[in-house]
This record gives structure tokens, C-alpha cells and sequence, in this order.
């Protein structure tokens, strides 16, 4: 199966109007037209979009709950300002999962945008899982203060299990627990071996009509050969990809 690409360039090929008031410092529109194009891939082009422009009228609005503040840190990771970070906060308000999992919090930017959507379904829980201190990035490690997760306020905090350790050893455990699994979200290693086995081993767990999404599929192949191997219905943003899972 091939990967549809939702870029903004190629967006702005079937969009121009959005691509216009892109130019001219709207990004909304640009990220609006990018993400309802890839509800229409993954879902058809008779899918209700209705629900996911509410959603988005929420970020539009600024109606999530403020993250904390840190003076001392740069932030990194994804983030509101990009479509694929809206279009994490879209899949969770629409398909309102009882179970999500992530790998890699670092700041907790990440976590803070599904913990708010989960927060305004009213039900499911965010299964974390962070190895602390050891991307080769160092603007996501920490020497001292703050600690993983950092962004994430107590208010949110109710529906999130954060996890500290290994995820090849974690995530089997985790999902044996809850059994089934809605969204799977890997943003930790970007290593082929370790996004391959990472999608391996949720895979089998995620429920018919789930997503898998990752972050940094330019990296390596390892998400097209998952797609592939599965003939699953894919799309990439420019560098996060998302499959809807078929079985």
C-alpha cells in the first residue's frame, strides 16, 4: 500500500485559497484544509467531517487547559503550531479512545495535547511510557529539573499513567494489562529496529479502525514497511505518519 502525502505543499496543490492565506501568516486554514484531506484518505470521501472541525474550532479557540510553564527549558517536540500536532488532538476528540499509548514524553508536549482531548471526551486513559536522559538530542534529556513530563498540569493529570523505564520491556506489559488498544503513538527512538518492533508489538493489540501514529517516519522505513506488510491505509505529514488499522 502507499503512503499518501498530506504535507502542506501538497495541500496547497489541492488547496489554494488556504495556501494563499498560508502566505500571508494564517496557518489555521492551511492546517484545517491538510488534516480534512487526511480524514477523506483514511476514512472516504463521504467520512463526517463535521467533528473534526469542531475540534479544530476548539484549538482555534484556545480552549485547552494552559500547560505549565518552565522559564529554564527549551521546549521541544510536537506542538500546536503544526498539523500534525493538531491532528494528534483531532483523532483523540473524534474516535474518543478508552485507551491510548504513547512512547517518548521528554517536555510532555505531546502528552499535554491528548491528555486535554481525552480530558474534553470525559473518558479513556493516556498510557505513557519514557526512558529519561537518553535521546541523542539533548534538548529533550533533563541534568536536573524539570522532570519527564514536566508540561502536563495536575488538572489533566487524572486520566494519565506515566510510565519511567525500557519500552521494550513496558509496552508488553501495558498491553497485556488493558488488553485492547485505540491509538498507539510512538515518538520515542527513531531507530529502524526500535520504530519496527515498537509497531510489531502494538499492532496485534490495537482495535479495527485504531491508529497507529508515529512521529519522525522520514527517518527510516521501518513505517513504510509497516504500512506495506500490513496493506494499511497510511498517510505522512512531513515527518509524522498515521495508519488506520484493518483486520
Amino acid at each position: 500500500m502507499s503512503i499518501k502525502n498530506s504535507s502542506a505543499i501538497a495541500a496547497a496543490i489541492r488547496n489554494p485559497l488556504a495556501a494563499l492565506k498560508f502566505k500571508l501568516g494564517n496557518k489555521s486554514a492551511m492546517h484545517e484544509a491538510v488534516i480534512l484531506d487526511s480524514v477523506k484518505h483514511l476514512w472516504g470521501k463521504n467520512a463526517d467531517l463535521k467533528p473534526w472541525k469542531e475540534a479544530l474550532k476548539e484549538l482555534n479557540n484556545n480552549e485547552l487547559i494552559a500547560p505549565n510553564e518552565n522559564n529554564f527549558q527549551t521546549i521541544v517536540g510536537n506542538n500546536l503550531n503544526t498539523s500534525f500536532g493538531k491532528w494528534i488532538y483531532c483523532c483523540i476528540r473524534v474516535i474518543k479512545p478508552e485507551s491510548v499509548i504513547e512512547t517518548g514524553v521528554a517536555h510532555g508536549y505531546s502528552s499535554w495535547i491528548m491528555l486535554n482531548a481525552l480530558k474534553k471526551n470525559n473518558k479513556g486513559t493516556l498510557y505513557s511510557i519514557d526512558l529519561p536522559n537518553h535521546d541523542t538530542n539533548s534538548d529533550y534529556n533533563f541534568k536536573d529539573q524539570p522532570t519527564t513530563g514536566w508540561m502536563v498540569p495536575e488538572t489533566l493529570k487524572e486520566r494519565w499513567k506515566l510510565n519511567l523505564g525500557d519500552a521494550k520491556i513496558l509496552l508488553p506489559q501495558i498491553l497485556k494489562e488493558i488488553g485492547t488498544l485505540n491509538i498507539f503513538f510512538h515518538d520515542s527512538d527513531h531507530s529502524y529496529e526500535h520504530m519496527k518492533y515498537e509497531f510489531e508489538t502494538s499492532h496485534p493489540y490495537i482495535t479495527n479502525g485504531g491508529l497507529l501514529l508515529s512521529d519522525d517516519v522520514h527517518k527510516n522505513v521501518a513505517f513504510a514497511e509497516y504500512v506495506y506488510k500490513n496493506k494499511l491505509s497510511a498517510l505522512q505529514f512531513n515527518k509524522g505518519g498515521a495508519a488506520i488499522i484493518s483486520k
